[in-house]
Parts: C-alpha cells; structure tokens; sequence
C-alpha cells in the first residue's frame, strides 16, 4: 500500500509521547537498507526535515529513522492492537488475505515503515486506518448499516486521533495530496506509490498508486480509499505515476460529486462552519 502505511508511524509516535516529535532528520544522504537497496527521498528538494514534514513531504527516509529509533516490538504491538495485519472478515464478501513478513526483522520493520515488506487488502487498510481518525475507536466493516450496536474498542488515545489528522490535513494542504483538495469542503489524506511485485521482485516499470481521503477533517465520517492498480494516464506534466497524480486528483473527482448528496442528506452536518 505504498505511503499510506506511513501514517502508522506518526500515530506510533504520537501514543509512545516520544521525542522523536521535535527531531529533525537528515535526508540528503540516502539509506542503506540492504547490501542492494539504497533508500533515497529525491522527490524531496531538502536536506533536512521535521517531523510533520516527513509525512506531508511523504519521506522514506524519515520514516525509517523514525521506527528505527521507535523499535521493532512496538511497531508490531501497535499493528497488531489496530487489526493491521489480520485478516478481516465481511459478511457476504471473500477479502484477500494480508500477507506479513514471515521473519519481523529489522530490514522488513524498516520497509514497512515506508509502505513496503507487507501487502494488505484494500478493506485492511481502510478497516485499520479508521481508528486513527475517528478517534481511536476500532472498526468492524459491514457492506451494509445495521441497528447492532458494536462494543467500542479503544485502540488509541483520542489525542492521537487529533492529530493524525491535522498531519492529513497538511499533507492535502501543502503536500502530496494538494490534488485530492475539494472546493468547500474540509479534508485531509495519504498518497501511496508501490512498485508492483513480479516473480519476487519489484517491477521498475508497473506501480500501484492509491489515496485514502478523511472528510470532513475536522469532524471525521467519512473515509474513500482510491487505488490504481497499474495506471496508464495520470494528471500534470509527470510521465511516471504517483498517488498524487492518479488516485488523489480522482479522489477529489468522486468526493466533490457525493459530498453535497451526503450533506443534502444530512448524513453529516456543518453546522459548526455555516457562520463562517
């Protein structure tokens, strides 16, 4: 799922209170993740960035330096505690299964810090990314709404819940995800590029690229996760593929055409930002 896992890091960050917040971090350098596999941010025209900036600028780097010094055994806590690497179950839908690293080492906790060494279903993603904007409660996806009302379980502070999405907010504001912006409406999100895997290794040529959007941000209800698997045409002047001109900008497509049905609806309401 490419950078949207990196979200997970901020959130680690954010419930452990570490000092790792007011860091800065070195990224001019590149990372030697294996003996083959250099590391390197040069879609980034810094040398070093903060904290916030790792996630609205979409750094590598910066995520693995964060878990690097955060450690193994929290990281898998905390996937484990927000459903991160299970299998969820739908009723009436076959989900893929997630597929893990079958050895949790160094390397594959250093990949996945920047979206890499896991592959997760979409309903995954989404199911597990819920929690970290809705104000740390789990979710339990169902195709459609019932009168059950679900035990809440707590899985990060509220706190936290807060601000992730002011993280999103940022990264929609002034980062990756400026293409995903709708006119009126308050949102925030995750980019994602991942290169395609091809008889064990990854493709230099086919990517996946994915968004996954929160709206309104300040009041989260609603969550769409767009994912391109190999996308021909993309948006700007690029010729390669990014989730910032692919599934971001088509994001921004499908959310301004549903947002005034879901608030004519009154499935959510801005009563709080009419006066303003």
């Amino acid at each position: 799922m490419g950078s949207t896992l990196k979200m997970f890091n901020a959130a680690l960050a954010f419930e452990l209170k570490s000092s790792i917040i007011k860091k800065k971090f070195d990224i001019s350098k590149g990372y030697q993740l294996t003996n083959k596999n250099t590391i390197n941010d040069s879609h980034i025209n810094l040398e070093k960035i903060n904290f916030d900036q790792t996630f609205v600028h979409s750094s590598n780097i910066a995520s693995i330096k964060i878990i690097e010094e955060i450690g193994i055994e929290k990281q898998k806590k905390l996937f484990k505690n927000i459903g991160l690497i299970d299998n969820p179950k739908v009723n009436g839908l076959n989900v893929v299964a997630n597929k893990g690293p079958r050895i949790w080492n160094d390397t594959y906790s250093k990949s996945m810090s920047y979206g890499y060494g896991i592959s997760l279903s979409p309903i995954s993603l989404v199911s597990s990314f819920a929690p970290l904007v809705n104000g740390g409660i789990s979710v339990t996806p169902n195709i459609l709404k019932t009168n059950s009302h679900n035990i809440k379980k707590r899985v990060l502070s509220n706190e936290t819940s807060k601000r992730i999405n002011l993280l999103l907010e940022k990264v929609v504001k002034n980062g990756t995800g400026k293409t995903a912006n709708v006119n009126g409406l308050k949102l925030g999100g995750k980019t994602g590029t991942s290169k395609k895997v091809e008889n064990g290794q990854y493709s230099e040529k086919k990517v996946i690229t994915s968004f996954i959007g929160v709206f309104p941000i300040d009041d989260p209800n609603f969550l769409t996760f767009v994912l391109f698997d190999e996308p021909q045409r993309n948006t700007g002047l690029s010729l390669e593929s990014f989730g910032s001109n692919t599934a971001a900008p088509t994001f921004s497509k499908i959310v301004s055409k549903i947002s005034p049905i879901l608030i004519q609806n009154n499935f959510f309401k801005y009563s709080r930002n009419e006066n303003k």
